[in-house]
Protein backbone atom coordinates (compact mmCIF):
# COMPACT_ATOMS: atom_id res chain seq x y z
CA UNK A 1 0.00 0.00 0.00
CA UNK A 2 1.35 3.40 -0.84
CA UNK A 3 2.12 5.71 1.85
CA UNK A 4 -0.53 8.73 2.51
CA UNK A 5 0.74 12.41 3.57
CA UNK A 6 -0.91 15.09 5.60
CA UNK A 7 0.33 18.74 6.09
CA UNK A 8 1.31 19.08 10.09
CA UNK A 9 2.19 22.51 11.72
CA UNK A 10 3.78 23.25 14.80
CA UNK A 11 2.65 26.96 15.79
CA UNK A 12 5.15 27.97 18.79
CA UNK A 13 5.76 31.09 20.56
CA UNK A 14 8.47 31.70 18.87
CA UNK A 15 8.92 29.81 15.46
CA UNK A 16 6.28 28.19 13.13
CA UNK A 17 7.15 24.93 11.18
CA UNK A 18 5.34 23.44 8.62
CA UNK A 19 6.09 20.21 7.37
CA UNK A 20 5.17 17.14 4.71
CA UNK A 21 4.45 13.84 6.86
CA UNK A 22 3.75 10.81 5.51
CA UNK A 23 1.44 7.98 7.29
CA UNK A 24 4.48 6.02 8.46
CA UNK A 25 5.27 9.24 10.34
CA UNK A 26 8.37 10.14 8.33
CA UNK A 27 8.59 13.74 8.01
CA UNK A 28 9.93 14.06 4.58
CA UNK A 29 10.84 18.08 4.52
CA UNK A 30 9.77 21.33 6.97
CA UNK A 31 10.12 25.40 6.96
CA UNK A 32 10.57 27.30 9.94
CA UNK A 33 9.10 31.02 10.14
CA UNK A 34 9.02 33.20 13.00
CA UNK A 35 5.39 33.17 14.42
CA UNK A 36 5.11 37.06 15.31
CA UNK A 37 2.03 36.28 17.05
CA UNK A 38 2.68 38.23 20.08
CA UNK A 39 0.16 41.44 19.11
CA UNK A 40 -3.28 41.44 17.82
CA UNK A 41 -2.92 40.87 14.03
CA UNK A 42 -2.37 37.25 12.80
CA UNK A 43 -3.22 37.93 8.97
CA UNK A 44 0.51 38.46 8.19
CA UNK A 45 0.95 34.74 9.57
CA UNK A 46 -1.84 33.34 8.34
CA UNK A 47 -1.00 34.63 4.76
CA UNK A 48 3.05 33.20 5.30
CA UNK A 49 1.37 29.95 6.47
CA UNK A 50 -1.12 29.66 3.71
CA UNK A 51 1.98 30.24 0.90
CA UNK A 52 4.05 27.42 2.46
CA UNK A 53 1.06 25.31 2.75
CA UNK A 54 0.11 25.93 -1.29
CA UNK A 55 3.64 25.16 -2.35
CA UNK A 56 3.74 21.37 -0.42
CA UNK A 57 0.31 20.89 -2.01
CA UNK A 58 1.31 21.98 -4.86
CA UNK A 59 3.98 19.07 -5.19
CA UNK A 60 2.35 16.48 -3.36
CA UNK A 61 -1.14 15.96 -2.80
CA UNK A 62 -2.48 15.58 0.67
CA UNK A 63 -5.17 14.49 3.04
CA UNK A 64 -5.54 16.95 4.92
CA UNK A 65 -3.64 19.49 7.64
CA UNK A 66 -3.38 19.24 11.16
CA UNK A 67 -2.31 22.23 13.02
CA UNK A 68 -0.67 22.12 16.43
CA UNK A 69 -1.08 24.80 18.72
CA UNK A 70 1.23 26.51 21.77
CA UNK A 71 -2.43 27.07 23.80
CA UNK A 72 -5.45 25.89 25.55
CA UNK A 73 -7.61 24.63 22.54
CA UNK A 74 -11.17 24.88 22.49
CA UNK A 75 -13.98 22.44 23.32
CA UNK A 76 -14.88 22.40 19.29
CA UNK A 77 -11.01 21.78 18.58
CA UNK A 78 -11.26 24.62 16.03
CA UNK A 79 -8.57 26.98 17.56
CA UNK A 80 -6.98 28.27 20.76
CA UNK A 81 -9.00 29.66 23.37
CA UNK A 82 -5.90 30.79 25.35
CA UNK A 83 -2.40 31.30 24.46
CA UNK A 84 -0.10 33.33 26.22
CA UNK A 85 2.73 32.90 23.81
CA UNK A 86 0.56 33.59 20.67
CA UNK A 87 -1.92 35.54 21.46
CA UNK A 88 -3.03 37.01 18.21
CA UNK A 89 -4.74 33.82 17.60
CA UNK A 90 -6.71 33.47 19.98
CA UNK A 91 -10.38 33.45 19.34
CA UNK A 92 -9.81 32.56 15.51
CA UNK A 93 -11.68 29.56 13.75
CA UNK A 94 -8.12 28.05 12.26
CA UNK A 95 -10.31 24.82 11.43
CA UNK A 96 -12.87 26.73 9.66
CA UNK A 97 -9.87 29.34 7.99
CA UNK A 98 -7.51 26.72 6.56
CA UNK A 99 -10.47 24.42 5.36
CA UNK A 100 -11.74 27.14 3.47
CA UNK A 101 -8.65 28.12 2.01
CA UNK A 102 -7.87 24.74 0.56
CA UNK A 103 -10.60 22.46 0.76
CA UNK A 104 -9.33 19.60 3.06
CA UNK A 105 -9.97 18.48 6.79
CA UNK A 106 -7.89 20.51 9.40
CA UNK A 107 -7.38 18.98 12.71
CA UNK A 108 -6.54 21.44 15.53
CA UNK A 109 -4.67 20.36 18.71
CA UNK A 110 -2.54 21.47 21.48
CA UNK A 111 1.22 20.71 20.25
CA UNK A 112 2.35 18.79 23.36
CA UNK A 113 -0.33 16.01 22.75
CA UNK A 114 1.28 16.27 19.02
CA UNK A 115 4.18 16.05 20.63
CA UNK A 116 3.57 13.02 22.47
CA UNK A 117 1.53 11.14 19.77
CA UNK A 118 4.24 11.14 17.66
CA UNK A 119 6.87 9.80 20.25
CA UNK A 120 4.31 7.23 21.93
CA UNK A 121 3.27 5.99 18.01
CA UNK A 122 6.76 6.20 16.27
CA UNK A 123 9.06 6.82 18.86
CA UNK A 124 10.26 7.19 22.67
CA UNK A 125 7.08 6.16 23.59
CA UNK A 126 6.51 2.57 22.05
CA UNK A 127 5.45 0.10 24.55
CA UNK A 128 4.59 2.52 27.47
CA UNK A 129 0.98 1.57 29.01
CA UNK A 130 1.24 5.35 31.03
CA UNK A 131 3.16 7.76 28.81
CA UNK A 132 3.64 11.36 30.29
CA UNK A 133 5.14 14.10 28.03
CA UNK A 134 6.50 17.44 29.19
CA UNK A 135 7.34 19.74 26.15
CA UNK A 136 9.84 22.56 27.48
CA UNK A 137 10.50 25.63 24.78
CA UNK A 138 8.94 28.94 25.04
CA UNK A 139 6.82 27.55 27.46
CA UNK A 140 6.31 24.83 29.05
CA UNK A 141 3.00 22.09 29.37
CA UNK A 142 2.24 18.09 29.64
CA UNK A 143 0.43 15.37 27.92
CA UNK A 144 -0.54 11.99 29.18
CA UNK A 145 -1.22 8.87 26.99
CA UNK A 146 -3.02 6.17 29.18
CA UNK A 147 -3.42 2.73 26.39
CA UNK A 148 -2.99 4.48 23.54
CA UNK A 149 -5.82 7.37 23.97
CA UNK A 150 -4.40 11.05 24.84
CA UNK A 151 -6.05 12.15 28.39
CA UNK A 152 -7.70 15.45 28.41
CA UNK A 153 -9.57 17.20 30.98
CA UNK A 154 -10.48 20.72 29.62
CA UNK A 155 -9.11 22.91 27.32
CA UNK A 156 -7.93 20.29 25.13
CA UNK A 157 -4.70 19.24 27.35
CA UNK A 158 -5.06 16.96 30.59
CA UNK A 159 -3.42 19.86 33.02
CA UNK A 160 -2.08 23.60 32.68
CA UNK A 161 0.92 22.36 33.98
CA UNK A 162 3.37 25.65 32.92
CA UNK A 163 0.93 27.11 36.06
CA UNK A 164 2.18 24.93 38.31
CA UNK A 165 3.78 26.86 41.51
CA UNK A 166 7.28 25.39 42.29
CA UNK A 167 8.54 28.90 44.12
CA UNK A 168 6.02 30.74 45.52
CA UNK A 169 8.47 33.10 46.85
CA UNK A 170 10.08 33.72 43.26
CA UNK A 171 10.02 36.96 41.64
CA UNK A 172 9.72 36.15 38.28
CA UNK A 173 6.62 35.20 36.61
CA UNK A 174 5.15 33.61 33.65
CA UNK A 175 3.75 35.51 30.71
CA UNK A 176 0.28 34.26 32.43
CA UNK A 177 1.10 36.35 35.73
CA UNK A 178 1.72 33.08 37.99
CA UNK A 179 4.54 33.93 40.23
CA UNK A 180 7.44 31.21 40.45
CA UNK A 181 5.70 29.07 37.94
CA UNK A 182 7.02 26.15 36.37
CA UNK A 183 6.94 28.06 32.75
CA UNK A 184 8.55 30.83 34.70
CA UNK A 185 11.39 28.47 36.43
CA UNK A 186 12.10 26.28 32.81
CA UNK A 187 10.87 28.43 30.24
CA UNK A 188 13.36 30.29 27.59
CA UNK A 189 13.06 33.17 29.00
CA UNK A 190 14.01 31.47 32.42
CA UNK A 191 17.05 29.92 30.50
CA UNK A 192 18.13 33.88 29.01
CA UNK A 193 17.64 35.14 32.17
CA UNK A 194 19.97 32.79 33.76
CA UNK A 195 22.28 33.78 30.65
CA UNK A 196 22.71 36.60 31.09
CA UNK A 197 24.07 36.37 34.88
CA UNK A 198 25.86 33.66 34.64
CA UNK A 199 28.17 35.21 31.21
CA UNK A 200 27.45 39.11 32.40
CA UNK A 201 26.23 39.12 29.08
CA UNK A 202 23.38 41.92 28.50
CA UNK A 203 21.75 39.74 25.23
CA UNK A 204 22.06 36.04 24.93
CA UNK A 205 19.84 33.58 23.17
CA UNK A 206 18.22 30.35 25.13
CA UNK A 207 19.60 28.85 21.73
CA UNK A 208 22.40 29.65 22.23
CA UNK A 209 22.88 28.21 25.76
CA UNK A 210 21.08 25.50 24.80
CA UNK A 211 23.40 24.53 22.02
CA UNK A 212 26.73 25.09 23.98
CA UNK A 213 25.21 22.57 26.92
CA UNK A 214 24.37 20.05 24.73
CA UNK A 215 28.22 20.50 22.98
CA UNK A 216 29.52 20.32 26.44
CA UNK A 217 32.02 23.38 25.56
CA UNK A 218 31.23 25.59 28.65
CA UNK A 219 30.92 25.28 32.33
CA UNK A 220 28.34 28.22 32.47
CA UNK A 221 25.42 26.62 29.98
CA UNK A 222 26.03 23.08 31.32
CA UNK A 223 25.18 24.99 35.10
CA UNK A 224 21.81 26.93 33.74
CA UNK A 225 21.00 24.11 32.01
CA UNK A 226 21.61 21.79 35.48
CA UNK A 227 19.27 24.81 37.54
CA UNK A 228 16.33 24.37 35.05
CA UNK A 229 16.75 20.64 35.04
CA UNK A 230 16.28 20.73 38.72
CA UNK A 231 13.29 22.79 38.31
CA UNK A 232 11.78 20.07 36.00
CA UNK A 233 12.78 17.27 37.82
CA UNK A 234 10.68 19.24 41.07
CA UNK A 235 7.59 19.30 38.89
CA UNK A 236 7.91 15.93 37.36
CA UNK A 237 7.69 14.68 41.14
CA UNK A 238 5.04 16.80 41.38
CA UNK A 239 3.35 15.37 38.49
CA UNK A 240 4.40 11.55 39.29
CA UNK A 241 1.90 10.63 41.86
CA UNK A 242 -1.38 12.06 40.33
CA UNK A 243 -0.56 10.17 36.59
CA UNK A 244 1.58 6.87 38.12
CA UNK A 245 3.78 7.35 34.35
CA UNK A 246 5.91 4.33 33.59
CA UNK A 247 7.87 6.50 31.52
CA UNK A 248 8.79 10.34 31.01
CA UNK A 249 9.73 11.96 28.09
CA UNK A 250 11.18 15.20 27.87
CA UNK A 251 10.65 16.62 24.12
CA UNK A 252 10.35 20.29 22.77
CA UNK A 253 13.92 22.83 21.74
CA UNK A 254 15.07 22.80 25.52
CA UNK A 255 15.14 18.88 25.70
CA UNK A 256 18.09 19.12 22.71
CA UNK A 257 20.25 20.30 25.57
CA UNK A 258 20.52 16.47 25.77
CA UNK A 259 22.42 14.78 29.45
CA UNK A 260 23.20 18.52 30.63
CA UNK A 261 19.44 18.85 31.61
CA UNK A 262 18.18 14.83 31.68
CA UNK A 263 21.32 14.34 34.38
CA UNK A 264 19.51 17.04 36.79
CA UNK A 265 16.03 16.27 36.02
CA UNK A 266 16.31 12.73 36.92
CA UNK A 267 18.57 13.35 40.13
CA UNK A 268 15.82 16.08 41.53
CA UNK A 269 13.10 13.43 40.70
CA UNK A 270 15.08 10.42 42.21
CA UNK A 271 15.91 12.82 45.59
CA UNK A 272 12.35 13.94 45.89
CA UNK A 273 10.26 10.55 44.93
CA UNK A 274 12.22 8.22 43.37
CA UNK A 275 11.82 5.44 45.95
CA UNK A 276 8.10 5.72 46.36
CA UNK A 277 7.63 5.34 42.72
CA UNK A 278 10.00 2.24 42.69
CA UNK A 279 8.21 0.74 45.37
CA UNK A 280 4.59 1.31 43.15
CA UNK A 281 6.31 -0.38 40.27
CA UNK A 282 6.78 -3.42 42.73
CA UNK A 283 2.98 -3.99 43.77
CA UNK A 284 2.20 -3.47 39.94
CA UNK A 285 4.96 -5.81 38.37
CA UNK A 286 6.54 -7.54 41.24
CA UNK A 287 9.79 -5.83 40.30
CA UNK A 288 11.06 -2.67 41.82
CA UNK A 289 12.41 -0.31 38.60
CA UNK A 290 12.79 3.62 37.89
CA UNK A 291 10.02 5.41 36.02
CA UNK A 292 11.92 5.98 32.85
CA UNK A 293 13.31 9.62 32.19
CA UNK A 294 14.05 10.19 28.96
CA UNK A 295 14.75 12.47 25.98
CA UNK A 296 12.21 12.38 22.79
CA UNK A 297 13.75 10.36 20.20
CA UNK A 298 11.93 12.40 17.23
CA UNK A 299 13.73 15.79 17.90
CA UNK A 300 11.68 19.21 17.88
CA UNK A 301 10.25 18.44 14.49
CA UNK A 302 7.76 15.87 16.57
CA UNK A 303 4.80 17.95 16.84
CA UNK A 304 4.12 18.00 12.94
CA UNK A 305 4.55 14.39 12.78
CA UNK A 306 1.73 14.01 15.74
CA UNK A 307 -0.59 16.78 14.70
CA UNK A 308 -0.69 14.97 10.76
CA UNK A 309 -1.08 11.88 12.67
CA UNK A 310 -3.73 12.89 14.63
CA UNK A 311 -5.20 14.24 11.64
CA UNK A 312 -5.42 10.67 9.86
CA UNK A 313 -6.94 8.50 13.32
CA UNK A 314 -9.51 11.47 13.49
CA UNK A 315 -11.16 10.44 10.08
CA UNK A 316 -11.09 6.88 10.89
Amino acid sequence: MSEAFAIGMDVGGTHTKIGLVSSAGRLLGYQSIPSDLGGEDAAPFLERTMRIMAGYLQAQPAQGLGIALCSLVNAEHTGSLLSVNAPALNGLNLKQIYEERFGLPVQVMNDVNAYALAEYHFGAGRGARRLLCLGLGTGLAIAVILDGRLVETWGGIVADAGRIILDPNAEVRCKGGVRGSAEALCGSAAIERLGRAAYQREVITAHEIIQAAREGRDLQARQVMAEVGGHAGHLLAILAPVYFPQRIIITGGTSEAGEALLEATRGRFASLIGEYMQELTYLESGERHRVEIVKGELGPEAAMIGCAYQLRMHDQ
